[in-house]
């Protein structure tokens, strides 16, 4: 079975890595979606518990509210007997109106509990009863018989409805109580089982998280160590490198396709046969770049500027929106060389060396000007160290001028 290649090592190495970022992406997605319907079902409970509370708190005040209504008309009726003065009748009037409502309010809250169904009705029935006994001693009253309204006041009949009105308003309010003390309870492990839940996902993610950066940095460092073999048993060889592209290439395709492609064919037809005219070989043509290697940098740098004299020349005669220049850029070092194909830092280099150079002009790297310094009468302007784009290193970069010294 063949080896495989790197440039399918690396194509492989890339598809794992996007699987293996979908499969993470995926299980992140789904932890936090399960902690948002975690929160969201907890925060309801919470919610219905607070809900619940609150309802209760509401019928401790009804109680409260019916039993100080029952007192108020309780005290109406006795002044009015006792002092004959009608004013004493208005808060015996408003409370009447209002008792019903509140019993009625008073129900309706406690019909949750099916505990306070039976008290529901002992209240409602004793407070018939009082309201009758009330009724009956006023209207005596009004009648002009004070003797027997004041005798129905003390039977005693009235004190015993009173009696047992506030006995079932305190047996209601303890329920009450008990059932709010209770639902307090519900919302504090509602809101301690929600803290658990989402502090148990926030961990959960935490370990994900880092089982995942584990798993990366291991395939990661598995894919450098067989990309370092099989870079190890490749063919590497040292090479002059030169980079060639276009300046203003989409602006003139965009202007004029049909004449920049025309005018890319005669610069190719051009220009292939310079490099082929000092040993270099064409690895990789893209549109209007061209990547052509060399065995020595004195064939590279040759080669470079016999182009640039020719475009030169080309262009003389051309409109400025017909010209077609270079930029060049030059490096030498070691390369690995597969299928025809180079690839590695030196490869790089000369490519950001080439986005270094002016149109028309050259730019090799410190190494290329120490291999030709000496052997040819050239101008090397130094552009000192540039940070270019994906290279650790700033590169020690010159502009090469053909002129003679």
């Amino acid at each position: 079975m063949a080896r495989p290649t790197v440039n399918k090592f690396l194509l492989q190495a890339r598809n794992e890595v996007r699987q293996s970022a979908g499969m993470i992406i995926v299980a992140m997605l789904f932890v936090a979606f399960a902690s948002i319907g975690a929160s969201v079902l907890l925060s309801q409970r919470e919610r219905e518990a607070q809900g619940a509370i609150a309802h209760t708190i509401g019928n401790e005040r009804r109680i409260s509210t019916l039993q100080s209504l029952l007192q108020d008309a309780e005290i109406g009726q006795r002044g009015y007997l006792i002092t004959q003065d009608r004013t004493y009748l208005e808060p015996y009037e408003a409370s009447i109106e209002e008792i019903g409502r509140m019993m009625e309010e008073l129900a309706t809250g406690l019909s949750d509990n099916a505990r306070q169904d039976a008290n529901v009705a002992v209240l409602r029935s004793l407070i018939v009863q009082k309201l009758s006994e009330l009724r009956q001693s006023i209207d005596r009253q009004r009648e002009g018989d004070a003797a027997g309204a004041l005798s129905i006041m003390r039977t005693g009949q009235g004190k015993m409805l009173m009696d047992g009105v506030r006995n079932a308003l305190k047996t209601m309010r303890a329920e009450e109580s008990n059932q709010r003390m209770q639902r307090v309870a519900d919302a504090q492990q509602a809101s301690a089982r929600m803290e658990m839940v989402v502090f148990a996902l926030a961990l959960l993610t935490a370990v994900f998280a880092l089982v995942a950066v584990r798993a990366t940095a291991r395939r990661a460092r598995s894919a450098e160590l067989t990309r370092d073999e099989l870079l190890s048993r490749l063919d590497r060889r040292l090479l002059a490198i030169m980079a060639a592209d276009v300046v203003g290439y989409s602006r003139l395709m965009e202007g004029n396709e049909t004449r920049t492609l025309a005018s890319l064919k005669i610069v190719r037809d051009r220009i292939d046969p310079i490099i082929e005219h000092h040993s270099g070989s064409i690895v990789n043509t893209a549109g209007d770049s061209v990547l052509a290697a060399f065995a020595s940098a004195l064939s590279a740098i040759d080669c470079a500027i016999e182009i640039q004299q020719a475009m030169a020349q080309a262009n003389a005669q051309l409109d400025d929106d017909a010209r077609l220049m270079f930029r060049i850029g030059i490096n030498v070092g070691d390369v690995v060389v597969q299928d025809g194909d180079i690839f590695g830092d030196t490869v790089n280099v000369a490519a950001r060396l080439e986005a270094l150079a002016e149109p028309g002009a050259i730019c090799i790297s410190r190494a290329v000007r120490d291999h030709v310094r000496k052997q040819r009468p050239l101008t090397f302007d130094d552009l000192g160290f540039q940070h270019v784009k994906n290279i650790a290193q700033p590169i020690s970069a010159f502009r090469v001028r053909a002129q003679a010294v």
